[in-house]
């Protein structure tokens, strides 16, 4: 009847002499079968695995999406945002539309422009970074934080509207974290999409955490109340793997160290050294005391609860700001008709990497639920 009534009646059972412990009744649920995870396409990350476009193979070239969509560059916003700040701009703008089922998110990808990027602009005095993303592969932010701590003595980033789970870990590297009043931070334990997790009604895995499992535990000992002993902890765990894979659970687990290790190496990298009695509270907060992957963290948060070094920007600075995550925005709602051999397509940007040097972009298309273009392409 679920795993909270079975764990009762398996704790009661074990507690009177003489009882037999309840067997697994027939229609329980079976341990998941494997199956192969979905391809994902560089640099997107389907938010409905269920619904999101499928990679399709085409000859459509990122050159034909780019020239369609004529896009403009906002050379005169960032020079002013760098007059004001005295400081070298990199603009790294991830679209907030969610087009067809896709957002674009953090990947291996973007090291490859941002290398191109660092290389042309040298090293800098002071870099700031304006940064608008939703996350992405947990591994990308430390190499990010790295390759920009490489080119400058001092970073600052920006954080236009949100910078969310792994960007979160680009955000809370800098020396300077400039917000303003809407801008936000998300919390940086991850949520995964494991093939041999728990199965949605579409067969496609259920994502989940490591919190998900740990509340889960705590709920059910804070039930059983009194009749909770350590011995009843082997059979909470039996009855969990009848719904939750052994090696699915290592990998959450391995996925939460991983985010807590880069949130402690990203601290460390700070031009004015944190304490580490900081620094572990920090890790703390951001790693699960939010209670949920998807809550905003405010300007007024950061200053209280984390305690990082913040600059609220003037109104000068705010609406340079303002302007230039509108400019980005507006890029990111042009579209371009792509007439494919026996079908139409819909191109648009989804990524922006550009100072006012060097520009590039993620070009993607969409035909129907098929993805025919998902690539990174440096602008003239």
């Amino acid at each position: 009847m679920g795993l909270l009534y079975n764990l009762r009646t398996m704790t009661k059972s074990k507690s009177r002499p003489g009882s037999r412990p309840m067997q697994q009744q027939a229609g329980s649920s079976p341990k998941p079968q494997v199956s192969a995870p979905s391809t994902r396409p560089q640099g997107a990350v389907p938010q409905a695995p269920s619904q999101g476009p499928t990679a399709v193979a085409t000859s459509l070239s990122a050159a034909t999406v780019i020239n369609g969509l004529h896009l403009d560059s906002p050379t005169a916003l960032i020079q002013q945002l760098e007059k004001q700040r005295g400081s070298k701009l990199l603009c790294m703008m991830y679209s907030d539309l969610g087009v067809g089922g896709v957002t674009p998110q953090l990947s291996m990808g973007l090291l490859p422009p941002l290398q191109d990027i660092l290389r042309t602009m040298g090293s800098v005095p002071k870099l700031d970074v304006l940064l608008r993303c939703f996350g992405g592969v947990a591994e990308v932010p430390w190499r990010v934080v790295s390759l920009l701590r490489e080119h400058t003595e001092e970073l600052g980033v920006i954080v236009a509207d949100v910078a969310l789970s792994g960007a979160c870990h680009i955000a809370i590297s800098a020396d300077e974290l400039v917000m303003t009043p809407f801008s936000a931070l998300g919390s940086v334990d991850p949520t995964r999409n494991h093939p041999l997790l728990p199965k949605n009604a579409q067969g496609q895995p259920i994502p989940t955490s490591v919190q998900d499992l740990k509340h889960c535990i705590q709920f059910i000992r804070e039930q059983l109340g009194e009749s909770y002993g350590s011995q009843n902890l082997a059979l909470i765990v039996s009855e969990l793997f009848k719904h939750v894979d052994p090696l699915a659970i290592g990998a959450l687990e391995q996925a939460y160290s991983l985010a807590r290790l880069i949130t402690r190496k990203v601290l460390k990298t700070h031009r004015t050294p944190l304490d580490d009695e900081q620094i572990e509270r920090i890790v703390e907060t951001l790693s699960g005391q939010y209670f949920s992957h998807s809550y905003l963290i405010s300007r007024a948060e950061v200053e209280t609860d984390l305690k990082l070094p913040l600059v609220k920007p003037d109104e000068d600075v705010s609406r340079t700001i303002q302007a230039l995550s509108e400019h980005f925005s507006s890029q990111f709602r042009k579209r371009a008709p792509i007439k494919l051999p026996g079908a139409q397509a819909e191109g648009f940007a989804a990524v922006i990497l550009q100072t006012t040097e060097c520009r590039w972009a993620v070009p993607m298309a969409l035909s129907g639920d098929n993805l025919v273009l998902d690539q990174w392409f440096k602008l003239t």
